[in-house]
Order: C-alpha cells, then sequence, then structure tokens
C-alpha cells in the first residue's frame, strides 16, 4: 500500500481541526499538513447535532477564534450559527483545500525508528469493506471532540 507523507495529519474537521489548519498555514507556512475528516462536511459536533435547539453552553467569545472573532448578536449561539461560522472561517482561510472528507482514521501507530506516525483511515463509498490508504507523518494532531 502506498504511503501518502505530511508534516502533520490532522484527524478531524471539526471546531479544533479548523482551527489546527488555520494555525498550520500562519504560524507553520513551510510544512504540509492533511485534515482527514470521516464525514462528508465540516463542521463535528455543529453538523452532526441538528436536533430543535442544539446550541453551544459556552460562549462563542471564548470558544470562537482568536483569527475571526465572534460578531453574532448571542453570545450562546445555536448549532447553526455555529455551523455557519465555522463554513466561513473554512473557506476565508482555505481549509476546504487540505481536508479529505470521507476519510475516517481508523489506526495510529509510531515507529521510533523512522520518527514518523503511519495513520490508516477507510475511505467512505470504496469497496464494500471500505478502501484503505495510508499517511504518514511527523506530528498527529488528535482533534476528534468527545463524542467518539
Amino acid at each position: 500500500m502506498a504511503t501518502e507523507h505530511f508534516d502533520v495529519v490532522v484527524v478531524g474537521a471539526g471546531i479544533s481541526g479548523i482551527g489546527a489548519g488555520r494555525h498550520l498555514q500562519t504560524r507553520c507556512p513551510d510544512r504540509t499538513y492533511v485534515i482527514l475528516e470521516g464525514r462528508a462536511r465540516i463542521g463535528g459536533t455543529w453538523d452532526l447535532f441538528r436536533y430543535p435547539g442544539v446550541r453551544s453552553d459556552s460562549d462563542m467569545y471564548t470558544l470562537g477564534y482568536n483569527f475571526k472573532p465572534w460578531t453574532g448578536a448571542k453570545a450562546i449561539a445555536d448549532g447553526p450559527s455555529i455551523l455557519n461560522y465555522l463554513h466561513e472561517a473554512a473557506t476565508e482561510n482555505g481549509i476546504y483545500a487540505q481536508i479529505r472528507f470521507g476519510h475516517h482514521a481508523n489506526a495510529a501507530a509510531w515507529d521510533s525508528t523512522t520518527a514518523r506516525w503511519t495513520v490508516d483511515a477507510t475511505i467512505a463509498g470504496g469497496t464494500p469493506d471500505g478502501r484503505t490508504v495510508r499517511f504518514s507523518c511527523n506530528f498527529l494532531f488528535m482533534c476528534t471532540g468527545y463524542y467518539d
């Protein structure tokens, strides 16, 4: 199996993964990175949970990004407003180009001899048992949230 190498592999394209991508681009512009997202869309919690009344229990001035201050009318925002904020942040900062949608990371292993991580991901829509692809990286950044 061929291995694609990046300096950094980020797992998850929710609020943390998008923020990680933005910070990697601005603070480490000479580093390559990819974001693996198991689902078909960004947003994590804010895309997954769509029940009526879903909202943050933290104010968005604290939860939001320092590079994109929250300007919404309500500090305790509802899910759709937060999801829109994440789409804006990802679009404005070119994050979408770095995301591999439908890539569910299912294994990661550190190799001390090469000083690299190997990450295996199953691609949604592949063969019935899923097609596996492999990535290697020097730094593995887990932004998977606390629901899975």
